[in-house]
């Protein structure tokens, strides 16, 4: 069962499995909650398992201050007086992943990055899709929280949606409009990447909006030492395909 846990000024859904050594830390992506890993969980009862739902997801309540995304991991580390963690981030929880690795690397055992944002990676001039970007700002300035979910399901659920993704990515979309969520930017991380010491995994989903397909595989470009996963799916690949993506954690949690 999971608990609010003050971290700072906010509260984080948080919950433990509980055991002995570096525990593996999920962070979901910021189209959906912690439960977005319900799949994957069952493939992980040998490890100490910490999921948690930031300010203003799931179970967590608005965020009371604009802090960074990493600034709650780390508190979050903290409060839970762990040294030393596996980290497996989705999408936003791939970049915050990715902060805390290049701004405290001693805390980070292991990184495995799911179809991860890659803050300050330096996007090509033609980024972007221009129709996708202008009907967003669109629905944006006509405040559609349906429109704009159903942009979002195309992008990132391309493998398919239900209504267990219809809902996450409604509610996370609301939050975005609400103007609640006074999240900050985690730090840039391109130029120190290749600095990164830890055993990195890197799954890409062959389905994925072609923009994060091309900054994840330049970012496997630039850590030499990460294991490349292309996968047949879409922005989940934790919910897409589990099996797969346990065995890259466990393969990524042994090197280490």
């Amino acid at each position: 069962m999971g608990a609010l846990l003050d971290v700072g000024p906010d509260q984080l859904w948080v919950e433990d499995t509980g055991g002995d050594g570096a525990p593996l830390v999920l962070l979901h992506p910021g189209i959906s909650d912690a439960t977005i890993w319900d799949r994957l969980l069952p493939s992980l009862t040998d490890h100490r398992v910490i999921r948690y739902d930031r300010p203003g997801y799931g179970r967590a309540p608005r965020p009371k201050a604009p802090l960074r995304p990493v600034d709650h991991l780390l508190g979050l580390l903290d409060v839970l007086a762990l040294d030393r963690v596996h980290l497996i981030g989705n999408s936003n929880g791939g970049g915050t992943s990715l902060a805390l690795a290049t701004t405290h690397p001693d805390r980070v055992a292991s990184l495995t990055l799911l179809c991860t944002a890659v803050p300050g990676y330096p996007w090509p001039e033609d980024a972007g899709d221009p129709e996708i970007e202008a009907e967003y700002e669109r629905l944006t300035e006509e405040r559609d929280i349906d429109g704009l979910t159903d942009l979002y399901l195309r992008v990132f659920a391309a493998s398919g949606t239900d209504d267990y993704l219809r809902a996450q990515v409604r509610a996370t979309t609301k939050l975005e409009l609400s103007g609640e969520d006074v999240t900050e930017p985690n730090p840039v991380v391109w130029e120190a990447v290749g600095d990164i010491a830890a055993p990195t995994s890197i799954v890409v989903g062959d389905r994925d909006d072609p923009d994060t397909v091309h900054a994840d595989l330049a970012l496997a470009e630039a850590m030499p030492g990460s294991e490349l996963v292309r996968l047949d799916v879409d922005h989940l690949p934790q919910y897409r395909d589990p099996a797969a993506v346990a065995d890259v954690v466990l393969r990524t949690v042994a090197r280490a």
